[in-house]
C-alpha cells in the first residue's frame, strides 16, 4: 500500500510540474513582443482591458498610444467607465518600435481616431510593414480610413457591414476571423476567442519579405491571389473596359505582382485577377496605383462596390517556369 501511495504521489507531482511548465510556456509565448494599443476617450473598456490582460499574461509588453498624454476614459457599455494611463502619444510613438498593433472598439474611440491623420498613418504603417494587427467591434473604421480593408475578410460590429463592403472588404459574422496579418472579432462576447487568436498571430506572424527578390524563379512565383468582380453601370461598359486596359501600364510598375489580368465576363460584368509571390506583394498591390485609381473611379463607373476575394494559389503554370507547379 505504501509503495502504491508513493507511486500515486510521484504521478501527481509530475502532473503538477507539467502544469507549471505549460503555464510558464504560455506566459513566455510573447516574450519580447512589443504591442501598441491605439485608443482614445470612449474606447469600449472591456475591449481594451481584457485583451491587454491576456497579452500581458502571455509575456507581451503592451503600451497604450493615444492622441494626447495623461489618461483616457473608457466607455463601460452604457456609461463612462475607468481611466487608463497613456504610455506614449502619437508624436512620440513610432510603428518601427512595435511588433504588433491592437485596436479596441467602442463607437466614439475609432470615430475620433479615423478623423486624426497621424492616427490613420500609424495604423497604415503596420499594414504596410506586414505586422500583425488585432481589431474588434468598431475598430475596423480606422482600418477603412487607412485604406487597408480592401480584399480582406473582416469581422466587426454589424453596423460596419456596409462600410466594410464599400471599402472592398468581405464582412463576416464570425466570432473571430483571421486574414493574413489581421485578426478581427465582432463584439465583447468574442473577447476570449479574439484574445486567443491575437496571441497566436502575434507569436507567429506571417512571414513578409522585405528584401528584393533577385532569384528569377522566386520572383515569378505565385502563392496568393486576388479576384475582383466589377459590375459596370448601364452605358459605362466601354469606360470600364478602357479602365482595365489602361490599368496594365500602372501594374507594370509593381515588382511584387506576378501576373495581372483584366477580363470581361459578361455584357456588363468585368473582373481583375492577379497573383503575387507572397503576402507583402499582395498588400503592396492593394495600396498601389491601380487600387487607388479603382477606388477613385468606382462611384462613377460601377453599379456597386467592387467585390474582392483573397485566395491562395494551389497550382500554377507561369511564364519563365520550366514546369507547372502544385502547392502542397
Amino acid at each position: 500500500m505504501a509503495a502504491q501511495k508513493q507511486q500515486q504521489d510521484r504521478k501527481q507531482d509530475q502532473k503538477q510540474d507539467q502544469k507549471q511548465d505549460t503555464q510558464q510556456n504560455q506566459q513566455q509565448v510573447l516574450k519580447h513582443c512589443k504591442v501598441a494599443i491605439l485608443a482614445t476617450n470612449g474606447f469600449e473598456q472591456v475591449e481594451l482591458l481584457e485583451p491587454r490582460k491576456a497579452l500581458d499574461q502571455a509575456g507581451a509588453q503592451t503600451r497604450v498610444v493615444s492622441l494626447k498624454s495623461g489618461r483616457i476614459r473608457g466607455w463601460n457599455f452604457t456609461e463612462w467607465g475607468d481611466e487608463v494611463a497613456v504610455d506614449a502619444t502619437l508624436d512620440d510613438a513610432k510603428p518601427d518600435d512595435f511588433d504588433a498593433l491592437m485596436l479596441p472598439g467602442g463607437v466614439m474611440n475609432p470615430d475620433t481616431l479615423r478623423m486624426n491623420p497621424p492616427a490613420v498613418e500609424f495604423v497604415r504603417a503596420f499594414f504596410d510593414a506586414g505586422k500583425p494587427v488585432a481589431a474588434i467591434c468598431h475598430a475596423p473604421w480606422t482600418i477603412i480610413e487607412a485604406d487597408c480593408a480592401a480584399g480582406r475578410r473582416i469581422a466587426s460590429w454589424p453596423s460596419l457591414k456596409t462600410d466594410l463592403r464599400n471599402a472592398g472588404a468581405e464582412w463576416v459574422d464570425e466570432e473571430v476571423c483571421i486574414d493574413g496579418n489581421l485578426v478581427s472579432s465582432r463584439k465583447p462576447d468574442d473577447i476570449p476567442a479574439f484574445s486567443r487568436e491575437a496571441i497566436k498571430l502575434f507569436a507567429n506572424p506571417p512571414e513578409v519579405s522585405t528584401e528584393p527578390q533577385e532569384d528569377e524563379d522566386v520572383a515569378t512565383d505565385a502563392s496568393c491571389a486576388l479576384f475582383v468582380r466589377l459590375e459596370a453601370k448601364p452605358g459605362r461598359e466601354a469606360d470600364v473596359e478602357n479602365f482595365l486596359r489602361e490599368g496594365l501600364t500602372l501594374v507594370e510598375d509593381e515588382p511584387g505582382t506576378t501576373a495581372w489580368f483584366g477580363v470581361r465576363i459578361g455584357d456588363s460584368t468585368f473582373a481583375i485577377f492577379d497573383t503575387f509571390p507572397d503576402e507583402s506583394g499582395r498588400q503592396a498591390h492593394l495600396s498601389g496605383r491601380v487600387a487607388e485609381a479603382l477606388q477613385a473611379q468606382a462611384p462613377d463607373l460601377l453599379a456597386s462596390a467592387p467585390v474582392m476575394e483573397r485566395s491562395d494559389v494551389l497550382a500554377s503554370k507561369l511564364p519563365g517556369h520550366q514546369e507547372s507547379r502544385a502547392r502542397v
